[in-house]
C-alpha cells in the first residue's frame, strides 16, 4: 500500500520584515535633516530688481543719504565718487547709514575685479549696519 502524506498545515502567517526598510528610511531622513542647514546657509540671497515692473506714474522716494561704494579694475575703493581705503571705510560707513532711511548700500566694480574682492565688501557692508546691499551691474564704456 501506498503511504498517504499528510499535509501539515501550520497557523503561521507570512510576515514581511519591514525592519530593514524602516531602518534605511530613517537614516535617509537624518542625512537629510543634518544637510538642510549647510544648504540654505551657503549662499548670498539675490533678488531681481523691480525697477523694468514699476509704473512710470508711481515716484519714487529720495532717500536722504546715497551710499554707494564703486570698486574700480585697479583695485581703488570709492564712496560716493570719493576714493578711500578700507579703514576709512570702515568709519565713514556707519555714519553714512545712520543719516540713510533706508539703510542701503550699492556696490558695483568693473569687470574685472575679482569675485571675492566683491564679496569682501558686500560682508563687511552687512556687519557696519546695512540693511541691505545692492549690487549694480556696470556697463562697460563703449570705444568710439
Amino acid at each position: 500500500m501506498k503511504s498517504r502524506k499528510k499535509k501539515r498545515r501550520s497557523n503561521k502567517k507570512a510576515r514581511v520584515n519591514l525592519a530593514p526598510m524602516v531602518d534605511i528610511t530613517l537614516s535617509l531622513l537624518v542625512m537629510f535633516v543634518l544637510s538642510i542647514p549647510f544648504i540654505i546657509e551657503s549662499g548670498i540671497f539675490v533678488q531681481r530688481a523691480a525697477a523694468g515692473k514699476a509704473k512710470r506714474t508711481v515716484k519714487v522716494k529720495q532717500e536722504q543719504t546715497k551710499v554707494i561704494i564703486y570698486i574700480d579694475a585697479n583695485d581703488n575703493l570709492y564712496l560716493n565718487e570719493e576714493k578711500v581705503t578700507v579703514d576709512s571705510l570702515k568709519k565713514l560707513l556707519p555714519e553714512l547709514l545712520k543719516r540713510s532711511t533706508t539703510g542701503r548700500v550699492v556696490v558695483s566694480a568693473d569687470s574685472v575685479v575679482q569675485y571675492s574682492k566683491v564679496i569682501h565688501l558686500i560682508d563687511l557692508s552687512k556687519q557696519l549696519g546695512a540693511k541691505s546691499v545692492l549690487i549694480l551691474k556696470r556697463r562697460s564704456k563703449k570705444k568710439a
